[in-house]
């Protein structure tokens, strides 16, 4: 009988011991499964922005990114493009961002920028943002000529800007290449007749490779536009631009009074 017994007692702490070792086998497994959970989303955050940013989530945190450049007051995206970046504004010079990243460091590809002409509320008839391409297509708006294709320029039809508190909607109406001249600097856009002069040289365009969407011919110096424009280094005496009018404003602060 106490033989018996002791085989018992064997059994059972032979069989506590197997249930500990799975027990320890399941949690073993467990821990690879969620490493592997965080190393991915820590891989998402790096690939998603200046400040793990990006328009697919409608939330950019301009606190965020004003402490890593007070120069950001803007965020763009290009649906069917990989632009999807800030914008900024240089206090030194209209072109440091031609070759500087968009924190501030040196980098031949440059950032999306406006020039001091422009104002960063949006509220100017025609906001211009500078963007480069490179000779071997990199640069921050390097896919702008995606719009040169006609069945791309019919299937894309907005651009998304976001502000701190606001985000406005732009439908592309017309995509070209012209002289590589400063629109700035080519037309006063704080009177009526320079506004009005920039639209009917666009309209009076001769190129069979212009893209015009219909239904925007009566776009006046009373609406708000934007001007993506880009060139290529191989091609510098042109330049490539994109032309969208506000859609929609979502705050409701986009407002001007103009000259006559």
């Amino acid at each position: 009988m106490k033989k018996w017994n002791k085989l018992i007692k064997n059994y059972i702490g032979i069989l506590f011991f197997a249930m500990i070792s799975m027990t320890g086998c399941q949690k073993e497994q467990q821990v690879p499964a969620e490493t592997e959970i965080l190393q991915k989303e820590t891989e998402t955050q790096k690939t998603t922005g200046l400040a793990f940013e990006t328009a697919e989530d409608a939330q950019i945190d301009f606190d965020v990114l004003k402490e890593e450049n007070p120069d950001i007051f803007a965020w763009i995206h290009v649906p069917g493009t990989e632009i999807d970046c800030p914008v900024l504004q240089s206090a030194q010079s209209d072109d440091f961002y031609e070759e500087h990243d968009a924190y501030g460091g040196k980098e031949d590809a440059g950032a999306v920028y406006i020039e001091l002409a422009n104002l960063t509320n949006m509220c100017d008839f025609n906001t211009v943002l500078h963007g480069k391409t490179g000779v071997n297509k990199e640069g921050p708006f390097a896919e702008l000529y995606q719009f040169m294709d006609p069945a791309f320029f019919e299937e894309h039809e907005k651009i998304y800007l976001y502000l701190d508190g606001n985000v406005l909607t732009y439908e592309v109406f017309a995509a070209y290449e012209r002289e590589n001249a400063s629109l700035l600097r080519s037309y006063d856009f704080t009177y009526l007749s320079g506004c009005q002069q920039f639209l009917d040289d666009l309209y009076g365009t001769r190129d069979m490779n212009m893209r015009l969407r219909e239904g925007w011919e009566a776009v006046g110096p009373y609406h708000f536009l934007i001007t993506l424009t880009t060139q290529r280094e191989e091609n510098a005496d042109k330049q490539f631009i994109v032309v969208a009018v506000l859609i929609q404003d979502a705050a409701g602060t986009i407002d001007r009074i103009v000259e006559e």
